[in-house]
């Protein structure tokens, strides 16, 4: 079929992708996005999963999507409507007490003090730590590639350290220092305990859309909202996005990438390829072979990739009621915080040693989050969406394939280790939806299930991640695999951007030859 000719295509329409073909169209270049699935966001989705519900289907909170971007893309004005989280933690113990963490000094004093007096100094002390931390990540994540060895040079002591050895050295409450240490593991094949995982403690505290540092909110009308934002001001940009089309291979002329084919023999041509793809299925699947270093072939095969989330949505017909905080059926401030499954460090230990050694977590560590008590416009009237983050649940299993049994079994698993706190979930559930990482691979285009596309430790962090500009000239990574890496934060749509517009200025300023 004929092809058709553009500045600038972008493989993949996660947010991530329109982030940057907002950015290339602004600058006044023919930009389109082309999305495998029939709607943009990649794991950014809203989805109706059932009838009257909007579902997260994958990623659900918001923190790092950064104020440049929000600002400068006006995502305001296209819809993007978020909120904190206050309360932030909230941990019930299996002997009634609990542990409520929230933005009020005050109350974090008493909540703490009810287990450990000595504590209340070293949680603040702690927290200004992983807040100095977070901010220095912060100011690395829109850095050019050039600068990225220095800034790794100046945090590597920081950051080669486990999140246990951050956090123990401040306080002793076993609770306190799981409620925290969470933060280092959540989506990284690691237990508390694995050096490097204070990077993944400090990643997670980076985000500053609140105006707060480290401060995690929602997303009114779930995180779909978020790529519609971003989509419109890409399309208001001049940026067009094509859902349903599968991108097969990059086209070449030996030297740089020309152009994409589809699947249904079509192709497009342009000046510059971004690919929001992770690095594996960008330069494994959709570049020849040959046109890549074989040094750098064999970096992307030694890539660490092995998805451990497991995420479970639950629709319930009424709000969890937890033995250690009460409330009769009325929402309290403990269902507006992360709730976690996390006792203790060596609870998250032997989580983490369970799935390294046999299959899977048999204690898993939960993350779940109630949006409805903030946000009822998300379920039908009186209803509740329970959405449940849980590790560890490695994509490659040594006990053997996933298979449907073996989802419904971890779910099952998920459902059992909540309901000692929670003792009405079991029966309220009314429908769920599991997505094992061989699913999140299938559904959203993530290698191996890895929600970052690729771990966030060290070796794969700062000038170690994938550099914007790759191999082949004309061909850039605008994707979680490039710095910073994951989480919702658009900032490497931004930096793929920014170097693909000097690269595409440099070449319009040079000379002509004819």
């Amino acid at each position: 079929m004929k092809a058709s000719s553009h500045d600038a295509i972008v493989i993949g329409g996660g947010h991530n992708g329109l982030v940057c073909a907002a950015y290339m169209a602004r600058a006044g270049h023919k930009t389109v996005v082309l999305e495998r699935r029939s709607m943009a966001g990649g794991a950014a989705a809203s989805e109706a999963v059932w009838s009257g519900w909007t579902v997260s289907t994958a990623s659900y909170v918001c923190s790092l999507l950064h104020p440049r971007i929000i600002e400068e893309l006006n995502l305001k004005a296209f819809g993007y409507d978020a909120y904190i989280k206050d309360p932030a933690t909230f941990t019930p113990l299996a002997d009634g007490r609990a542990l409520l963490l929230s933005s009020s000094a005050q109350d974090n004093a008493r909540e703490i003090g009810a287990f450990c007096r000595r504590d209340i100094e070293g949680f603040k002390l702690l927290d200004r730590e992983i807040s100095r931390l977070g901010a220095s990540v912060f100011d690395a994540l829109l850095l050019p590639d050039g600068e990225l060895a220095t800034a790794a040079r100046v945090m590597a002591a920081d950051y080669c350290r486990s999140a246990a050895d951050l956090v123990e050295g401040y306080i002793e409450t076993p609770v306190l220092q799981a409620a925290i240490a969470t933060d280092g593991l959540i989506g990284t094949y690691a237990g508390p305990r694995t050096p490097g995982t204070a990077y993944v403690l400090a990643h997670h505290y980076a985000g500053r859309a609140f105006g707060r540092q480290g401060a995690w909110g929602y997303v009114r009308g779930g995180m779909g909202t978020v790529s519609r934002a971003i989509a419109g001001a890409a399309a208001a940009a001049g940026a067009e996005i094509r859902t349903g089309c599968n991108v097969t291979h990059l086209l070449d002329d030996g030297e740089r990438a020309v152009g994409v084919a589809l699947d249904d023999g079509s192709e497009l041509r342009a000046r510059c390829v971004l690919s929001n793809a992770d690095p594996k299925t960008t330069f494994l699947g959709l570049v020849r072979p040959s046109l890549l270093p074989v040094a750098f072939v064999d970096r992307v095969q030694r890539w660490q990739c092995d998805g451990i989330s497991l995420k479970v949505n639950l629709a319930l017909g009424e709000l969890p009621e937890f033995t250690a905080r009460p409330t009769r059926g009325r929402p309290g401030p403990h269902h507006r915080a992360t709730i976690h499954v996390a006792p203790s460090m060596e609870y998250l230990q032997q989580a983490y040693e369970d799935a390294r050694d046999g299959g899977v977590s048999k204690a898993p560590l939960l993350e779940c989050f109630l949006q409805t008590p903030t946000d009822p416009s998300i379920a039908p009237p009186g209803k509740h969406l329970l959405s449940i983050f849980a590790q560890y649940y490695p994509h490659d299993r040594l006990d053997g394939p996933w298979t449907d049994a073996r989802r419904e079994s971890a779910a099952d698993a998920v459902v059992a280790a909540l309901a000692p706190f929670a003792p009405n979930v079991p029966a309220s559930i009314e429908a769920r939806q599991i997505l094992a990482p061989p699913d999140l691979q299938a559904r959203f285009g993530l290698w191996g299930g890895h929600i970052f596309h690729g771990e966030l430790l060290p070796g794969q962090i700062f000038d170690r991640r994938f550099s914007t500009r790759t191999p082949l000239a004309g061909l850039y990574l605008c994707g979680s695999g490039a710095h910073p890496g994951g989480c919702v934060s658009g900032a490497p749509g931004w930096r793929a951007a920014r170097a693909a517009l000097a690269d595409l200025a440099s070449v319009s300023a040079q000379p002509s030859v004819l």
